[in-house]
């Protein structure tokens, strides 16, 4: 997850917000912190882009009749990359249950290679999916993924090698909360992990000092506005919400090239960070 971004799946907010209308007559539905700017929102979705493509990724945009309401702007969830192709999730929030299905479409569409579906009563999210190591994935279990899910998901890779470390996660702020495992982990270079250490199993983050790995803790102040969500991009360069200022500067000086971008209205109100808002087709 921290290897040089290459290609890169998005979705547009003119395409997932539709309008100023939907999102009045929506926004709370879907559990976002405030109404976004239609408008303002559209105009970051292009900044975002541009930030991607200027960084050196190939940015697939996701097609209006590919999307299946707000929260495809958060392209990450829907799907998951795997060693040799992708896996469509089942999603742990009920107004979220048709995006696997329509990115399925888009998928297909493009050539790529779908290994397998989660199917009831597995649930997976691919928020809740983190790429310690080619070797080991750690899974988070909560309100989003389960443990059927993590089985179907080992299916799917097809691999005696790899391993799968369940993370039980918290209650927190409970069901209607977005808490994923990349809530609380964030790969930014080669064995290095942005991470929230409070909200962390012991024996997790045991295995993952065990496995080598150096931990940056996010600012205590900056949790709350998606600090920990950052996006790494490959060759030591990394892009996180411009309103993390203090968290940008601890991973500077921990030597990494940070860039910032505007979700005021694309991440903040409904919790979605960089990494949310895309979906890695190809790194390397």
């Amino acid at each position: 997850m921290t290897e040089p971004l290459k290609r890169v799946l998005v979705a547009h907010a003119k395409d997932t917000f539709q309008s100023q209308s939907y999102l009045s007559a929506n926004w709370s539905k879907y559990s976002y912190k405030n109404e976004p700017n239609y408008a303002r929102a559209c105009i970051e979705s292009d900044r975002f882009i541009d930030l991607l493509e200027k960084n050196g990724a190939i940015v697939e945009v996701l097609p209006a009749e590919n999307c299946a309401g707000m929260d495809s702007l958060y392209v990450h969830d829907p799907v998951v990359t795997l060693p040799s192709g992708f896996g469509l999730c089942r999603m742990g929030k009920n107004l979220r249950t048709g995006e696997p299905e329509a990115v399925k479409g888009w998928l297909e569409s493009k050539g790529l290679t779908i290994k397998g579906a989660i199917a009831s009563p597995g649930k997976l999210e691919g928020g809740d999916v983190v790429w310690l190591l080619p070797s080991l994935a750690a899974v988070g279990i909560g309100y989003r993924s389960n443990l059927e899910g993590i089985r179907q998901l080992s299916e799917m890779c097809e691999s005696t090698s790899l391993e799968i470390m369940p993370v039980h996660l918290p209650h927190y702020n409970g069901p209607t909360d977005v808490l994923h495992l990349m809530s609380l982990i964030s790969p930014v270079a080669d064995r290095v992990l942005l991470v929230h250490s409070r909200l962390m199993p012991v024996t997790t983050r045991q295995r993952i000092l065990d496995e080598g790995f150096t931990l940056i803790e996010v600012p205590e102040s900056e949790y709350n506005t998606m600090g920990c969500n950052v996006l790494s991009l490959g060759n030591g360069k990394c892009l996180i919400e411009q309103q993390n200022q203090k968290t940008a500067a601890l991973l500077s000086k921990n030597g990494l090239h940070v860039l910032t971008y505007d979700g005021t209205n694309i991440s903040h109100p409904g919790e979605g960070g960089p990494t949310c808002l895309t979906r890695p087709l190809l790194r390397g």
